[in-house]
């Protein structure tokens, strides 16, 4: 055998690689069009019928307001909402740490921002939670001697974070509120 035969198939194999890999990717946009509607001709999912539907409690502090906001357009949209089947309880904790120190000063140069948030997704119809669980996200920052931009590189590592948490939170009930749009529980009558 040539060596200029082998080359060609030593060449498509990380390609190859790859289309073996992503064949077997299932993952998809939260409200992404899976099918079409045969009574409107649209493009629907399963989440599509969730949006707007899981309330959240009001934040009682401004880091919890943070994650709140951007949970709420993740899961609503710029809707607020409406009817809702399910409620997302939270309970948010940040701190920072002093990650770096200047040399010879001692005064803290960078630091690291961390949010986390404990959570519940409860079914409203008979208060049963669905899944909970806890999410972290951590955002580096300098840290500098000016007021102004030292209170600004906090706001914004906060902000960060916050988009960050609600992500991850995010990706962590889609399957659940995915699942419970496509299997709903029975309503049992009340006592």
């Amino acid at each position: 055998m040539s060596s200029s035969r082998l080359r060609l198939p030593l060449r498509l194999l990380p390609l190859a690689a790859a289309a073996i890999l992503l064949a077997g990717c299932t993952a998809g946009p939260l409200y992404g069009a899976r099918g079409i509607d045969p009574a409107t001709g649209a493009s629907s999912s399963a989440l599509t019928a969730m949006r707007g539907r899981v309330s959240m409690p009001i934040a009682p502090t401004r880091t919890s307001q943070v994650f709140r906001n951007a949970m709420l357009y993740a899961l609503n949209g710029a809707e607020g909402a409406r009817d809702p089947i399910f409620e997302l309880r939270y309970s948010v904790t940040a701190s920072d740490q002093v990650s770096s120190l200047e040399a010879g000063t001692g005064i803290p140069s960078a630091s690291l921002y961390r949010m986390t948030v404990d959570f519940e997704l409860v079914r409203l119809q008979d208060g049963r939670p669905i899944t909970k669980g806890q999410r972290f996200a951590m955002v580096p920052y300098d840290r500098t001697q000016q007021l102004y931009a030292a209170e600004r590189a906090v706001i914004d590592a906060r902000d960060q974070a916050g988009k960050a948490v609600a992500e991850r939170v995010l990706s962590a009930i889609a399957p659940v509120l995915k699942r419970e749009a496509e299997n709903p529980a029975p309503v049992t009558p009340s006592k």
